[in-house]
């Protein structure tokens, strides 16, 4: 007599009910029929680290120089604007909402010390950059005991969020807003909204029960996924709108939010390791209560965006090209029929010892709607005709 689990249930009703969301959503305003996507630039050798909130600035790094430089280039004309180095490798790299600003987060050396990774790596530099004259503010923070660290994100043009992780229990615990430049703080909560689960254990080893973090463009939302709770929040105090449980086993991974904050999906996965492989479905709620809008049998684990307008949805997948090849491609779907519109293939990645990592592919649409992005190796910007 065959046995079945409580995920191969899940993975059963979830593929019959999909049709059925689709069909009870007909009612909703139509997308467009068809989209097309046009190559209008592209920067080989160059990775996407960030695009500005307001649609009009792109920055890339040049991985393949001496350095890693970043660029910040116009969305549009591709002048760039601002070209720099730093220390080190930038770890984050993230607009605030003019899109004249920039805080890269890299590491720093503090003189005379060692780190259990190497001489001098031993401090966080958080740096604001002023893309208009070139000027850069810094703050370093030694690591110390390694038992705390906190994680900026930022919002209006002198505000930003952090998020205050510590070692033990290896989660983060708080959520704050601090002024700049006084770092005064003007609002803390706790960052889960209800009594953490006990991290899965795989090997010996804790396994972390955080996943996708994403604020909308308009710096209003902030969504993110701890255990199995997806959360809501305004960017104003940080008091929650919304919470969705996700089902069983399951866990939110890859969040992400519209422009606007119309609308959040998240691929919806187990936690096999690898999880690109165990993918569920690509979950889109309404982001003013969190309520379902549709879902796709997608494996979105590898790259998920919505576009400004929340009609579509663009998810990225590895697909198997002729002779071993990896061919990363961009699938986009309209909302809520979920109906695949159009393809773009983004490269094509040959056999080899990297080629997973070469084949990684991420995806961002501008606020204005204008334009697809699609990075990995190389960067290349397609120009939406709907």
């Amino acid at each position: 007599m065959a046995t079945f689990s409580r995920r191969d249930v899940v993975r059963w009703f979830g593929s019959v009910l999909t049709p059925l969301c689709v069909r009870g959503l007909s009612g909703s305003p139509a997308a467009p029929s068809s989209v097309k996507l046009s190559l209008a630039r592209e920067f080989p050798k160059s990775s996407m680290r960030a695009v500005s909130p307001n649609g009009t600035n792109l920055c890339v790094e040049d991985w393949n120089e001496r350095g890693y430089p970043l660029r910040v280039l116009e969305i549009g004309d591709w002048t760039a604007i601002y070209t720099g180095r730093f220390d080190s490798r930038a770890l984050a790299v993230s607009f605030f909402s003019d899109g004249k600003t920039l805080l890269v987060q890299a590491m720093a050396s503090v003189a005379g010390k060692t780190c259990g990774v190497g001489k001098g790596n031993c401090a966080h530099d958080d740096i604001i950059l002023d893309l208009r004259s070139g000027e850069r503010t810094e703050r370093v923070t030694p690591f110390g005991d390694l038992s705390t660290g906190d994680h900026y994100y930022p919002l209006a043009d002198k505000i930003l969020l952090v998020a205050r992780f510590e070692a033990k229990p290896y989660q983060t615990q708080t959520l704050a807003l601090t002024e700049l430049p006084s770092r005064r703080e003007i609002a803390k909560v706790p960052y889960a909204t209800g009594p953490r689960k006990p991290r899965p254990i795989v090997s010996g080893i804790a396994l972390s029960t955080e996943y996708g973090f994403a604020i909308s463009d308009d710096r209003k939302t902030l969504v993110y996924s701890f255990d199995d709770v997806l959360v809501a929040r305004n960017t104003e105090d940080l008091a929650v709108m919304w919470t969705q449980r996700i089902e069983l086993d399951l866990k939110a991974y890859n969040v992400v939010v519209s422009a606007h904050g119309s609308h959040v999906a998240a691929a919806i996965a187990d936690n096999t390791f690898p999880h690109l492989q165990h993918a569920s479905y690509v979950a889109v709620y309404d982001g003013k209560d969190g309520s379902d809008v549709t879902r796709l049998p997608q494996n979105g684990t590898e790259g998920i965006a919505l576009s400004p307008d929340g009609k579509f949805i663009a998810v990225v997948r590895g697909e198997a090209g002729t002779k071993g090849e990896v061919v990363p491609t961009v699938h986009i779907h309209e909302l809520p029929s979920g109906r695949r519109l159009t393809s773009v293939v983004h490269d094509r990645i040959k056999s080899g010892r990297h080629q997973r990592l070469e084949a990684g592919c991420s995806v961002a649409f501008t606020s204005d709607g204008k334009y697809l992005i699609t990075s990995g190796m190389a960067t290349r910007v397609w120009r939406i005709e709907a």
